[in-house]
């Protein structure tokens, strides 16, 4: 009998997995995680060590496929034709575009807004999901902080999110998304830079507008500290 509702998680060093029903990130935050060490070919070992992982079934499974990346853009409101939701991609994110398939996930926020992510999975790994299991779904790791952010946001809001490896960001104006960014980094200098160099460039007022934290590891508390010194309202 097919295992419905498995979700795996893929990271740019490994993946994780769970067969719970309606799947929450926190349920892939705890999932043991299988490391796979970077190298030329990654991408077989990578492939190989999924095979081996995810329980044998007699029918093919379904999977839910979330992408933990920086190749991932906010398309214009009105977008969703594929072929120029690609074009607007590769000129975003010109390097390996060409070696990805790239993807569209359309969501409605909890304020009914609708946005469309636009974001790119390694076109070899693609491939051998398509082979290898049944109904395909593909979304970005982005999309759960958008959704957990707009409910959340209030007045012009800057939501974050960070763990180990990345930092995610959305810009909430008045309760509607209008920006969007991830960036991979490991220090926490960096985030608390990028965080700050989104609130300058956007014209935010340090103390009128609001800086939400949504991340509950020590990064986040670590951007809570280093930013309440500049952002009067910060909260999480």
């Amino acid at each position: 009998m097919a295992k419905d509702n498995m979700t795996i998680r893929f990271t740019p060093d490994g993946f994780s997995f769970t067969e719970c029903p309606g799947t929450t990130s926190i349920l892939l935050d705890e999932a043991p995680f299988h490391e796979v060490a970077p190298g030329p070919d990654f991408q077989l070992r990578l492939q190989d060590e999924v095979l081996n992982a995810l329980p044998e079934s007699e029918t093919l499974l379904d999977l839910t496929i979330q992408i933990v990346s920086t190749r991932v853009i906010l398309l214009p409101p009105g977008i969703t034709d594929a072929d120029l939701a690609a074009e607007m991609y590769q000129t975003t994110l010109s390097e390996s575009a060409e070696e990805e398939e790239i993807l569209l996930q359309p969501l409605t926020l909890p304020t009914g807004q609708e946005v469309m992510l636009c974001f790119g999975i390694e076109r070899s790994l693609y491939n051998f999901l398509q082979r290898n299991y049944g109904e395909l779904t593909f979304e970005h790791h982005l999309a759960t902080l958008l959704i957990e952010g707009a409910r959340m946001a209030n007045g012009n809001c800057l939501v974050v999110r960070c763990d180990e490896q990345f930092l995610e960001i959305a810009l909430f104006r008045k309760k509607v998304l209008s920006l969007v960014n991830v960036y991979q980094t490991t220090q926490a200098e960096n985030r608390s830079f990028y965080v700050m160099n989104t609130w300058v460039q956007e014209g935010l007022d340090q103390l009128q507008d609001y800086l939400l934290v949504l991340s509950r590891g020590n990064e986040g508390l670590q951007v809570r500290a280093s930013l309440h010194r500049y952002i009067k309202h910060v909260y999480s």
